[in-house]
């Protein structure tokens, strides 16, 4: 086995040179091996795209034998007293939709995507109420949170759709998170105590709000972007 006179990194016995500094390979006692392999590729390649569709569909397979055999350990070995499968392939279904449903519906718009990532949210939610009687904070609490969730989503969706400028876009998202925290912090106490009481989710927004105003500024004065650029870059 050679190794490199400068960097004395290890070397292949196909190795006419270090693959590190370059130094060519000259051991009498161990010349270069013609007939070997080399242990990296010598020519430079593209790599092949990923196939969306295998991944969605392995990604199915996956999630479904997971959800299976859940329920068949849950229903023949573990007679359900509890059935903690049904959690198991909620979740799952869950996933799929998040997961894998992108790559198998190609060229869909982001707002289908959310849309089907919120209803399946909603699915499991519904189904932990349905499980432990919990339709109550399911009405009251959950429903709002995930509609809120899907208008403040649609409105920076419809955005990105609009192919925005980076900081309008990244501006936009803190004002829908103040919202989204606001709303948030007001409809766990309205569940809670029958009275929203600001706290926490005041403060976070006063920092978004920073945030939001700063990137906002940035994108309308061409200059002072463009010296923030300098100096990011200096």
């Amino acid at each position: 086995m050679s190794y490199c006179v400068n960097c004395r990194v290890e070397l292949d016995a196909a190795a006419r040179a270090c693959p590190l500094c370059g130094t060519p390979v000259i051991n009498p006692r161990c010349p270069v091996d013609e007939t070997a392999e080399p242990a990296f590729p010598l020519a430079r390649r593209e790599v092949e795209p990923v196939d969306r569709r295998s991944l969605g569909l392995l990604l199915t397979g996956m999630l479904a034998s997971a959800a299976v055999c859940c329920c068949l350990i849950n229903w023949l070995v573990f007679f359900p007293a509890v059935p903690w499968s049904v959690y198991v392939a909620g979740a799952a279904a869950v996933l799929w939709v998040w997961a894998a449903l992108p790559l198998l519906a190609r060229g869909r718009s982001v707002l289908l995507f959310l849309l089907a990532d919120l209803a399946a949210a909603a699915g499991m939610l519904a189904l932990i109420a349905a499980l432990t009687d919990g339709w109550g904070w399911f009405g009251r609490l959950a429903m709002p949170i995930l509609g809120i969730t899907a208008l403040l989503g649609a409105a920076l969706g419809g955005m990105i759709a609009r192919r925005r400028s980076g900081l309008t876009t990244a501006g936009v998202f803190f004002l829908l998170l103040i919202l989204w925290l606001l709303a948030l912090e007001a409809l766990i106490d309205l569940f809670a105590f029958g009275a929203w009481q600001p706290g926490w989710s005041v403060i976070a927004a006063a920092a978004g709000l920073v945030a939001a105003v700063f990137l906002l500024i940035v994108r309308l004065r061409p200059r002072l972007r463009e010296e923030l650029g300098r100096r990011f870059h200096t």
